[in-house]
Formats: C-alpha cells, structure tokens, sequence
C-alpha cells in the first residue's frame, strides 16, 4: 500500500511542472481567500452592514465624474451585456479551435458559460433590489447582486486574457494582461457610474467570477504542463 502511494506521488512529480506546483498553490490560496472574502460581503450586505458605504461611495462617483462620460460608459456596459459577449464568444473560440487551441476554446467557452449560470442562480437566491439613488437616464432590470457585468467579465475577458498572455511572451504578454485588468475594472465601474449597481454587487461579482476562474485556469496550465512533459519524453525517445 505504502509502496503504491509512493507510485503515485512520483509519478506526479514527474509530470507537474514547477509553474504548475506554483499555480496549484496559489490558486488553493487565491480560492480559500476569495470564498471567505465573498461570505464576509454577502453577511455584510444581508445584514445593511453595507448600505451606509453603498450609498456614500454611489453618491460621490455620481457627484464627482463628470455628465459627459455618459455615454462613453452606455458603450463600455454593453461589453457586459450576454447579447454582445455571446458573440464574442462563438466568434473567439471558432478562431481558437481552428488554430488548433482545442482546450483553449473549450475552457474560454466552459469558463463564460459558467459565470453566466452563476451569476444567475445567485442573483435568484439573493434577490436583492437595485439601487435607485440617483436617475442617469440608464435603466437595467432583475436582481442586482451580485453584478452580472462583473462576473462574466471575469468569466470571458477574463479567462480569455490569462489564455493569450500564457502563449504570449514578453511585452505582448504584460500589455494584453494590462488590457484584461483594465477593461474587466472598467465595465465595473460603468455600472456604478450608470447607478444601476452597487459597490458590493460588483465587487461580489468580481469575487464568486475569479473563483470559477482559478479552477478553469488551473485545469487549462496542468494540462499545458502535462502536455510540455509528454513533448519532452517524446524527443528524448527519438
């Protein structure tokens, strides 16, 4: 029994690359962080321990950035909207799957699809109602927490970023992440900005979609790693 236990774990440690033992740790922490993070927000906001610091944050974005982003907010909310990312998506992974990134198109679908479905089922269980502080002209329907836009953000910009910036090297690399974070923290923002969501509704968003996203993540770099440890065996052999 023991011996074969000893098997296992050389095997393994034969096939699991220090970058992907570095992943698995990480992403146990990230995930262990991210789930107490998120049951500490939802008790906050279940309890109103939120809602003096919803308000007071909503307010002051409404009273401090100007009338004129308006609109160049209504066209960064649209890249939340599932009529526009669905698109997105087919047309995305089509070109993945035909460049030969299978695995990458199937996990850029899995990790959308999910955040999707996630999003939604929270958003029944919680059904907390949206903000109505101030009227910007925009108008947004069902529950409000936590934000849809948020976690599919993550969910497809998201997963889509850590895919190229993994096959990418270099400057390219550190510009397309740059390019995730800043377009994932902005159609956030325009939710607030339009004030058809909380701070907490967005930042529970972030957090429950970056949890789905650790665990596709970490399947798409074990099985790039394991995929590396076969092609070395395989040269070696010839």
């Amino acid at each position: 029994m023991i011996k074969g236990r000893r098997e296992i774990v050389r095997w393994l440690s034969e096939r699991l690359t220090a970058v992907a033992a570095v992943w698995l740790a990480a992403g146990l922490a990230v995930s262990a962080f991210v789930i107490w993070a998120f049951i500490s927000l939802t008790d906050a906001v279940l309890e109103g321990e939120s809602r003096a610091f919803d308000r007071k944050v909503l307010l002051w974005i409404h009273s401090t950035f100007p009338g004129w982003l308006n609109e160049p907010m209504r066209i960064i909310t649209a890249l939340g909207y599932y009529w526009l990312v669905l698109p997105l998506l087919t047309v995305v992974a089509l070109l993945f799957y035909r460049r030969g990134w299978r695995l990458s198109a199937i996990l850029l679908v899995v990790s959308t699809a999910g955040s999707i479905v996630l999003t939604t089922v929270l958003k029944d269980v919680f059904q907390r109602a949206r903000p109505e502080l101030f009227n910007s002209g925009y108008h947004a329907s069902y529950y409000s927490f936590p934000s849809g836009h948020a976690t599919v953000a993550v969910g497809f910009y998201g997963m889509l970023t850590v895919i190229l910036a993994y096959r990418l090297k270099g400057i390219a690399r550190w510009a397309v992440a740059l390019s995730g974070v800043v377009v994932v923290l902005l159609i956030g923002f325009s939710r607030l900005y339009l004030g058809v969501h909380y701070p907490t509704d967005v930042l529970a968003g972030y957090l429950s979609a970056l949890l789905w996203l650790v665990c596709v993540g970490g399947v798409y770099a074990l099985w790039l790693s394991v995929r590396g440890f076969r092609a070395a065996e395989s040269s070696q052999d010839e």
